[in-house]
């Protein structure tokens, strides 16, 4: 058959459908849905094809023997036990020919004259034992343009063929008739009651004005008379005679399209909401990181706060000393050879060391003390995290995300740096390893003032005193310089024992602030990747989302 044989209003619906169909079928290829994609496809070959006949029914119903007699030649096999082995496409050709087609499934080509405009799929029986047949016919059922249910002419009630129906009627709304086969073994009576039977239960199904038919394949091929064969065949050439069969062709390709296009249109919103639930997790993730960088941050000040005030007491007790020192008795004992306990340089080496051990001592009990409310902290928030993210389930964000193991190892290398955060290490001389840390020592901090000092006192003096000068005259000009100089090496002390306050301050709160923003960009980041691909693949939905209920409208406006 061809479409040029319809009319011009059958012609257009024709290609207005086709184009529909070659839409969708872009479509359900974007979506990555290849089943959609070949149901579409299959459905498109179809418009232009002989019209297809699927011939279902239970085991030993008689449907190789219907075909046989309506096909006027033995193309099925016909045997006492059950036969039909393998779903079998009966399509014209002018040579005979067999295909295989997959496991259990052929296409058989014959010079059969009524194969010209139709193709027959004769099919196992409903009820059969072997393996994908009902599953094989089911992808038959979508492009069929006619569906013919075949019984025993004194046994309809078989209940696998009708489930089969509710299946076809429920997911696809096929174009339906009922055979009642082998009608010579039932009386008259049996068909009547029989073909009341099959209308009852196909009305059961929302099946209207169901069409059924009473053969008997035997005296068809015996030719006799009341076969039942003529009014069968009466009805497809009339159908297809008539047009109906286009009708039926328009009608199963819309409901076809109808039906495929609400799948991909549920799968995109499901999608979609997968995705948008999974960012929305993220950013509640997002949210718990931020807080916990606020609660770090206060910490680190604290923390910065109370080193700072344990430094400035020690450096307070520097100034003190180092004032008491430079006093008037003190010069002057520590200037005479005979009577001093020790000279200028050893005081002022004493002076430094005893500064740097009780430095040493107070501020590392402090930087233990804070180090351990941080890493607790950090802690808290590896632990909180880890557990949202084992307790989301979506295969979505699985993907996106690290696996549990990689996000293990994560946490682990970070948590690993902060239980590294020794901050005593960071005002020490200490090596601080692996933690990548910067070196804030005490001697680069509060010691350089006094440093500065014992360069400037050196500077003053006259003689070197550390070269053994014994005339006493050198030593009152070196006490008599310090004496006239006392009060500006007291405030040139001050003043850089303020700046090395403020220097240690700074220094201390950008070595935690590094460290603390290196943990949180990487977590962030760690959360900002896959939130990015997700908002990438709501993007990529949108249009196919809108393309979808688009076309689905389309099929729905088609009459």
């Amino acid at each position: 058959m061809s479409t040029s044989i319809l009319g011009p209003e059958i012609h257009a619906k024709f290609e207005s459908i086709r184009h529909l169909l070659a839409r969708a079928q872009t479509l359900a290829v974007n979506c990555s849905n290849p089943q959609a994609a070949t149901i579409l496809g299959d459905r498109l070959a179809a418009l232009d094809a002989a019209a297809l006949f699927v011939i279902v029914g239970e085991v030993k119903a008689g449907k190789s023997s219907f075909i046989n007699a309506l096909l006027g030649e033995e193309v099925c096999e016909v045997a006492p036990d059950p036969c039909t082995a393998v779903i079998q496409e009966l399509v014209y050709g002018t040579e005979r020919k067999q295909v295989s087609l997959g496991d259990h499934w052929e296409r058989r080509t014959l010079p059969a004259e009524a194969l010209r405009s139709i193709s027959i799929v004769d099919t196992p029986g409903t009820n059969s034992i072997i393996r994908n047949h009902q599953t094989i016919t089911e992808q038959y059922i979508p492009r069929s343009d006619l569906v013919v249910f075949v019984f025993s002419a004194k046994n309809p009630h078989t209940s696998s063929a009708w489930d089969l129906l509710t299946y076809i009627r429920q997911e696809w709304h096929r174009k339906i008739v009922f055979v009642l086969q082998q009608a010579d073994l039932a009386s008259e009576h049996e068909l009547n009651v029989n073909v009341e039977k099959v209308k009852q239960y196909a009305r059961e199904r929302n099946l209207q004005n169901p069409i059924v038919f009473a053969v008997s394949a035997k005296k068809e091929i015996e030719r006799v008379p009341d076969s039942g064969f003529d009014l069968f065949r009466e009805y497809l050439l009339g159908t297809v005679k008539d047009g109906e069969i286009w009708q039926i062709k328009f009608a199963g390709s819309r409901e076809t399209l109808r039906k495929v296009l609400a799948r991909l249109t549920a799968d995109l919103v499901k999608n979609r909401e997968g995705f948008e639930a999974d960012l929305a997790f993220i950013s509640a993730l997002e949210g718990k990181v931020e807080a916990r960088k606020e609660k770090a941050n206060s910490l680190k000040r604290l923390a910065v706060d109370s080193l700072c005030l344990a430094y400035e007491r020690i450096a307070e007790r520097l100034k003190d000393d180092f004032t008491a020192g430079l006093g008037i008795s003190n010069i002057l004992r520590r200037s005479l050879p005979f009577v001093r306990d020790k000279d200028l340089k050893s005081w002022l080496s004493d002076t430094q060391r005893t500064f740097e051990e009780n430095a040493k001592f107070e501020i590392e009990a402090e930087a233990n003390r804070v180090s351990k409310d941080i890493c607790r902290e950090m802690s808290a928030l590896f632990e909180d995290l880890t557990q949202s993210i084992e307790s989301h389930q979506s295969q979505i964000l699985s993907e996106a995300l690290p696996s549990i193991e990689d996000r293990s190892q994560i946490f682990a290398r970070l948590k690993s740096r902060l239980d590294e955060l020794k901050i005593s290490d960071i005002v020490s001389n200490q090596s601080i390893g692996s933690s990548e840390l910067g070196n804030l020592t005490l001697t680069g901090g509060g010691i350089a003032a006094l440093g500065a000092v014992i360069a400037l006192a050196t500077k003053i003096l006259i003689f070197d005193i550390t070269g053994g000068i014994i005339a006493g005259a050198g030593m009152l000009i070196v006490a008599a310089t310090l004496l006239w100089r006392r009060r500006s090496i007291i405030t040139d002390f001050e003043r850089k024992l303020n700046v090395s306050k403020s220097d240690f301050r700074s220094r201390l709160d950008a070595e935690i602030t590094g460290l603390f923003d290196k943990i949180f960009i990487e977590l962030e980041y760690r959360l900002t990747s896959p939130g990015k691909n997700i908002r990438q693949q709501i993007d990529q939905l949108s249009p196919l989302l809108s393309e979808a209920r688009e076309c689905e409208q389309e099929a729905t406006a088609m009459i």
